[in-house]
This record gives structure tokens, sequence and C-alpha cells, in this order.
């Protein structure tokens, strides 16, 4: 009697373990009615089979449920091969629930009838398999609230290994458990088991959802540099923009300004060096721009006249230029705007370092240019001779130097002219 009820359980336990395979992935839409049936068919025969042969071939049983276990995950992976992540991910859940009913009904109702019941047969027939396969028919009556643990699972990159886990683990706390105590006294040691088992499985999918949690902050956090990097480079970019535009305005390139706004407007500005000439790139202003670490400044430079027809020596403009536009850097602070300009006036030359810095104080204008005076921090006595050598450089060469500051811009001014008021300028043959 007892070994057709072990029949009938068998049948209904590879029915479970080949059922949810199909199911959960028909009702996923992973595979068709047809190709399903076919599948389910060849999969629950060739896994009954296996039972029925490793059960009489093995005497121990711990080699059984081990071959079982294995042939049974070779089968439903060769059957269903294209999508076998999935396939077995199921048939790991289907393992799990019938092993988790065995060692229930092994471990609770038939200790207890066996106790009660002086039929070794009987005690077996209702504590095993009779509760065994309520359960079992339990199980794949709410097939659909199982699916659930299959989705999430599926959802997880190493949903695969996860379940061989488990499934490893479930035939391991058999097997142990059979070795230690025999079926005489199971209940207690199972029960411990089963509950390490869980308490393996939370902590399982605990760390599986920090790790994915941790990758997709790890995976926004580098999405969120990348978008950083992208803004400031457009910031940067329209700030060459507008402080460019800001340089043609104050020098009233009005015609320039037109149509630089009209090329960002279709898109098509080229507007970003920081360095943007209006005219003569070569000349003695440009070699001191190109020397010069700028950093974020924006220097614009229009000559009107061209610097290099100054009747002064190349090394004294440079050291005038260097100068002013250093102090005008450090003023900055790293970032605003520098317009210098050369023209003419009748017979005058101009050249006017213009930055848009903070104001500087009348009282420090007053003493800008006297030997030794500095705002620095002067412990070796090395600061406040830049703009006094300026001063006497222009003054020795018939010009004359000036500064105006307010809130929105600090210019110094050079005016070259000759005692005949005959314009410096390089004779051109």
């Amino acid at each position: 009697m007892n070994f057709l009820f072990d029949l009938l359980n068998t049948a209904i336990q590879v029915s479970i373990m080949t059922y949810f395979p199909y199911y959960f992935l028909l009702t996923s839409r992973e595979i068709d009615a047809k190709t399903g049936k076919k599948n389910l068919i060849i999969s629950g025969i060739s896994i009954f089979i296996l039972c029925i042969l490793a059960t009489n071939i093995f005497s121990n049983s711990n080699l059984n449920a081990t071959s079982i276990t294995i042939g049974s995950i070779i089968i439903i992976g060769v059957i269903y091969r294209h999508i076998y992540k999935k396939a077995l991910v199921a048939y790991s859940i289907a393992y799990i629930l019938v092993q988790i009913v065995a060692i229930l009904v092994t471990s609770i109702g038939w200790p207890i009838l066996s106790y009660i019941l002086y039929d070794v047969e009987a005690s077996r027939l209702l504590g095993i398999y009779v509760p065994a396969m309520i359960l079992e028919l339990f199980i794949i009556k709410n097939k659909d609230d199982i699916k659930v643990i299959y989705t999430y699972f599926t959802k997880s990159r190493k949903s695969l290994e996860i379940g061989f886990i488990l499934v490893i683990s479930m035939d391991f706390i058999v097997c142990i458990s059979m070795m230690l105590n025999g079926w005489s006294n199971v209940a207690l040691t199972n029960i411990v088991i089963l509950m390490a088992v869980i308490f393996a499985v939370c902590i399982s999918v605990y760390i599986n959802n920090i790790d994915k949690r941790y990758k997709e902050i790890d995976s926004l956090n580098k999405l969120l540099i990348d978008k950083n990097n992208e803004l400031k480079r457009i910031k940067h970019d329209y700030g060459s923009q507008i402080s460019y535009i800001n340089g043609l305005y104050l020098m009233r390139q009005y015609d320039r300004l037109g149509e630089i706004l009209k090329d960002i407007i279709n898109g098509n500005s080229q507007v970003s060096s920081n360095i943007k000439y209006i005219t003569h790139e070569d000349s003695v202003i440009s070699s001191v721009a190109e020397s010069l670490d700028i950093g974020d400044i924006h220097l614009v430079i229009d000559e009107e006249f061209n610097s290099n027809l100054i009747d002064m020596s190349s090394y004294e403009l440079h050291r005038i230029l260097s100068n002013i536009l250093n102090n005008a850097i450090t003023a900055l602070n790293g970032e605003g705007l520098i317009v210098v300009r050369t023209y003419k006036i009748f017979n005058s030359v101009y050249i006017s370092i213009k930055n848009n810095g903070p104001k500087i104080d009348l009282n420090i204008i007053e003493n800008i240019f006297e030997e030794g005076f500095t705002t620095k921090d002067d412990e070796d006595s090395s600061h406040g001779y830049g703009l006094y050598i300026v001063k006497e450089i222009v003054e020795n060469n018939n010009g004359k130097l000036s500064v105006v500051s307010d809130e929105k811009y600090t210019e110094f001014k050079i005016v070259l002219f000759d005692q005949n008021n005959n314009i410096l300028l390089q004779k051109i043959d």
C-alpha cells in the first residue's frame, strides 16, 4: 500500500517540478502553448523515469537524492535550452517547495503519529504521504501567488546562482539529517536547519537588494558626473560668448556684435577661446597675452592702431603690458573680463586696459604708482614695484599713465605723444 502512495507522491512532486517551468514561462510569454505542452510532457516523463531508476539503482538515500537533483537540472536545462536560466529558476522554486513539504511532514507529522500509532505502515501513510500530497496539491493551486517569487528572482542578475544554492542547501539538509539521525529523531534537527536556511535566504535576498541598489546608485553617480562635466563645458562656452559680446559692446563694435549674436542664434558660433583678437594677431600685445596664465578669464584685444608701430622698444612695451595685465588678472581672481584697446586720436596713441574686477579704493589709487606701495603681503619686500616701473617707462617715453575705477570697471590708460605733439610712431618707409 505504501509503495503505491510513494509512487503517487513521487508523481505529484515531479508534476510540480515540471509544471512550474512550463506555467511560469507560458504566462510570461516566453514560450507558446504548443511548445510548452511538449516540453512539459517530455520533462515530466523523463524526470519520473529518473526517480524510479535512481530509487532502484542506489540503495543509499543520499546518492538517490543527489542523482535525482542533478539529473532533473540537466533535463530541464536541455529541454528549455533557449531560456534555460528562467526555466531553472522556476524549477528551483518548485524543488525547494517540495523539499520544504518533505521536511515538514517528516519532522512533525510522522514523528507524532509514529508515537501514537504502533503500526509503522499506518503512521507513514497518515504522517507522511497523506499530508505531503495535500500540501503539494495546495502548492499547485496557489501557483499564481508563487509566480510572484519567480518574477522577483528573474529580475536579479544572480537569480540562477541563488536558485542553485537553495536547491543544494535543501539536499544538504535532508542528507545530513538522515546521516546523523536516521528517521527516528529528525524533527528537532530539521526544524533548526530549516530555520537556518530561511535565515540564509533572507540574508541572500537582502544582500542582493543592497547590491542592486548600490549598482543603481553607482550608475546614477557616473551619469551625474558626466552631466556635470557637460554642464561645465556648456557654462565655459557660453561664458566665453557672453564675455566676448560684453567686450564688443564696451568697444562699441556693434556690427561685429550683431554678427556674433546671429551666429549664436543659428548655433554656429565659433567663440570658444579665452583670448579674442579683433585685429592684429601678431602684435606685441598679442605676444604678451599668449604668455599669460589667464585661467577662466576672458581677454579681448582690439587694436585699431597696430601696437607694433609705437615708437618704443618691444621690450619696454612688453614690460608695461605684462605688469598691468598681471595686476588685472590678480584682481579678477580667476574669472572675469579684460579688454585691451589701442586707438589714435589726433596725434596721440592710446592704450586702454580695462577689467570688470572690484573697485579700487580712492586712497589706494592715490598711491598706486608710488615706489614700494602694495596691498599684498610683502614679508620679503618684493612687491610694490611693478606699477612704479610701468609709470617710469611710460614717462621716459614722453607718455602719461592714469587709472580710474568704479563699480563697473577699472581702466588703466596710457597716452603716448612727443614734446612737439608729434605722434610717437616708427617711421614707415
